[in-house]
């Protein structure tokens, strides 16, 4: 699964007047109508019990410029400290949204499915707060990187190659 690429997000929720987040990559679109949002978060986290019991999360898609913030929410600190660094403040649920993340979606559960070590947690998006302009930060086989743009005909990375259908 580490080679499955994906950007990087910070997952966070309040509860019981607590903020929790994480890093995750499992997260994604579910539908355009309504806007919801699927994220896939670890049994064992904080941020999961938080969730579960809150019934809400916000999803910050974090900008290329962000990868030290996503260290810091994926083990490098733990609870409060997390959010010290940056501006953070709350929409329609309360959870805490990182004021110049590239877009946070602001979610309220509307179902969820344990699966194995995980749940899936669909959220119905409450609110929205595009922040800064910028490039996604991706994740895949341990490694941060960008987006790169490619064009029909751009001579391609060594190693790739174009598919037609």
């Amino acid at each position: 699964m580490r080679t499955l690429a994906g950007a990087v997000n910070i997952v966070t929720c309040m509860h019981a007047g607590h903020r929790y987040g994480m890093t995750a990559t499992a997260v994604c679109s579910a539908t355009a109508e309504p806007p919801t949002v699927l994220a896939c978060i670890n049994k064992l986290s904080t941020t999961h019990n938080a969730v579960a019991k809150g019934k809400m999360f916000c999803v910050n898609v974090l900008r290329a410029e962000d990868w030290e913030l996503s260290t810091t929410f994926s083990g490098g600190q733990s609870g409060e400290a997390r959010f010290k660094t940056r501006n953070w403040t709350r929409l329609a649920t309360g959870s805490p949204v990182l004021i110049d993340a590239l877009v946070s979606f602001d979610c309220r559960v509307v179902k969820s499915l344990a699966h194995g070590t995980h749940t899936i947690f669909l959220g119905q998006v409450e609110q929205m707060l595009i922040g800064q302009k910028g490039k996604p930060l991706l994740y895949s086989d341990g490694q941060y990187a960008k987006l790169a743009s490619l064009t029909l005909g751009e001579p391609l990375p060594e190693g790739l190659d174009y598919w037609g259908f």
